[in-house]
């Protein structure tokens, strides 16, 4: 009998198209190693909320009313902290790390990526800010740039309200970059959620959680651009080096219109 003939051959799966490999980065996820998710989202913004509001009370009782000195920069920066220490762990003990799960890792690329990112940013919150303040006749001011304007004004421009102004345009970033663009975003991309409708989730999210109303769609915008450094590359540090920008430029104009 004459040899059967060879099995046949199928041919390889078509590349992935230009749509998914050059616009975005999406990652797969082992869920039986990576067990966090928006659970764990939820509760680091608990954490930096409560921590806020007892810090917050705890300096108004001590500072006999004001919000100054010392207690300005420990009320806003250590909530942030410690919600960095709480997502760090969960990364490391229920899943695979910052680095790996959250894409907590830098290139020197990402350094120009962040610059060109700021400028779309700062062009869409301008417009958006211009469009509140012609519908509704206020400034969307942030809720930092009043404190240091509180402050100044108690006792003028001091070694705190400096200090103040380095941390919101340094650490501030790095820990809301690490939280929204990295375990929430992670958390929904986990849960195969497409990467535009991920981007504008957590922007939405990103613009809630500062209880600001008025400032909201500006915050929107800007999460929006800030967020396509983490869509683009699939790193957070893009979108850090944007947001270190974008805070470090607001906190200069700040200190010159205070000083």
């Amino acid at each position: 009998m004459p040899p059967p003939p060879p099995a046949r051959i199928p041919p390889p799966p078509p590349p992935p198209s230009a749509a998914a490999s050059d616009r975005w980065v999406s990652h797969t996820y082992d869920h039986s190693v990576s067990t966090w998710g928006i659970g764990d989202a939820l509760i680091s913004m608990l954490i930096f909320f409560v921590m806020s509001f007892a810090l917050g009370f705890l300096a108004l009782g001590v500072g006999g009313g004001d919000l100054n000195g010392a207690w300005l920069p420990t009320a806003v920066v250590v909530p942030a902290l410690i919600q960095f220490g709480y997502v760090a762990w969960v990364a490391n003990a229920r899943g695979r790390g910052l680095a790996k799960d959250l894409q907590f890792r830098i290139r020197f690329s990402d350094i120009a990526t962040g610059a060109g990112i700021c400028l779309i940013g700062l062009i869409l919150a301008g417009i958006t800010a211009t469009a509140i303040f012609h519908l509704f006749d206020q400034e969307p001011t942030a809720t930092a740039a009043e404190l240091l304007q509180d402050a100044e004004g108690e006792s003028g421009l001091t070694i705190w309200i400096y200090l103040m102004a380095i941390l919101a345009a340094t650490v501030i970033p790095i820990v809301e970059e690490v939280v929204f663009r990295g375990l929430w975003w992670s958390a929904f991309e986990k849960r195969g959620m497409h990467p535009v409708l991920t981007l504008t989730v957590t922007s939405a999210i990103f613009a809630v959680v500062h209880l600001e109303p008025i400032r909201t769609p500006v915050l929107f915008v800007l999460g929006m651009a800030i967020g396509l450094g983490r869509l683009v590359t699939g790193r957070v540090a893009a979108s850090i080096a944007a947001h270190m920008y974008v805070n470090s430029i607001a906190m200069i104009f700040l200190l010159i219109e205070l000083s």
